[in-house]
């Protein structure tokens, strides 16, 4: 009995030093991890791409972007010169949408991507980590947009600390 709790207990501990466990059909957990509460942050802002859109069957719907603390001071400098320090954290939430009699409605959650800044962990993507999470799901990650694509975009926007959009005063 002794050798088995033995066994079971380096078992454990082996798996806390080696890291997620998963198949081969499994994604690998996220890097970033999913911002438990990002509703009660602070709104950035919202937008809304309608049916008349070109990307509407990919993209349509409502955006709500909401940032962290750490996050609004970096959306407080001037556009074309912000600075986002350490632990700040942005969130994307896109939801679909359904048009009643003129009005148009949120629908369920398509996906939330987030974005957090740690200049040493995400040193190879301009100092931000990437992750987009699919539909309501705190653990299941998009095939598409990979961390990498996304930083490829954003790293089009380095005079505004990588961070599309500003805040809505």
């Amino acid at each position: 009995m002794k050798l088995a709790s033995v066994a079971l207990t380096l078992f454990l501990l082996a798996g806390l030093f080696a890291g997620p466990i998963h198949s081969a059909d499994e994604p690998a957990q996220a890097t970033v991890p999913y911002p438990g509460g990002y509703r009660t942050w602070r709104h950035v802002k919202s937008g809304l791409i309608g049916p008349a859109h070109a990307a509407f069957a990919v993209q349509g719907g409502f955006q709500h972007v909401y940032a962290n603390e750490k996050a609004m001071q970096g959306y407080s400098g001037p556009a074309g010169a912000r600075d986002f320090p350490e632990g700040s954290v942005i969130v994307f939430d896109w939801l679909d949408m359904t048009e009643k009699a003129g009005a148009f409605i949120e629908g369920p959650r398509r996906q939330v991507d987030v974005m957090v800044k740690d200049s040493q962990r995400y040193a190879s993507s301009g100092g931000w980590g990437f992750q987009r999470f699919a539909k309501d799901s705190k653990t299941e990650l998009a095939a598409a947009p990979t961390p990498q694509q996304c930083f490829a975009c954003h790293e089009k926007l380095k005079k505004d600390g990588l961070v599309l959009g500003s805040y809505r005063q």
